[in-house]
């Protein structure tokens, strides 16, 4: 099970850095401009679908990731899209919560068909990858002292279930 220690040991090690923007080249850097540079409407998101400024033009750079960090320090900060997480790992779906009432806001990711895709939760994201955790009161402190080192390394690991090694 992963208690209240747990989740601060987890904010104190990702919030050991210099913060600033996602780095270049990283697969955290690339699921954020894939899930978060574009539109959040109602009916869903939207994903930007014009050229990347690079640099170099028409790939994935700096100007994109700044465009994308924006959103995605908006959607932690009053998500639109929640996935239901908490209570354990291997737990029903219909037991599961939006929001657990802790005031941590996730981003996770997990194999979906189409690759690995990230989302947020309001509850412990047990058996997902959890990526970043931030106080949904205090987004900004998160991205402050983000390392996205450790950050990057956490995509390997399982939070709160079996550890699945990824091929």
């Amino acid at each position: 099970d992963i208690s209240d220690a747990d989740i601060q040991n987890f904010y104190t090690q990702i919030t050991s850095g210099s913060g600033g923007d996602a780095p270049k080249g990283t697969v955290v850097s690339e699921l954020i401009v894939k899930f978060f540079h574009g539109e959040f409407t109602p009916q869903g998101f939207k994903r930007y679908s014009g050229l990347w400024k690079g640099p170099p033009p028409g790939n994935i750079g700096k100007k994109d990731i700044a465009v994308a960090m924006q959103g995605l320090k908006t959607q932690m900060a009053n998500p639109m899209f929640v996935t239901k997480g908490g209570v354990g790992y291997g737990v029903d779906e219909t037991k599961k919560v939006v929001d657990d009432g802790k005031g941590w806001v996730w981003l996770a990711a997990e194999m979906s068909p189409g690759g690995l895709a990230v989302e947020l939760f309001k509850s412990v994201p047990y058996g997902k990858r959890a990526i970043l955790v931030a106080k949904q009161s205090n987004v900004d402190e998160l991205f402050s002292k983000v390392n996205w080192d450790v950050a990057v390394a956490n995509i390997d690991k399982t939070f709160g279930g079996p550890q699945v090694k990824q091929r």
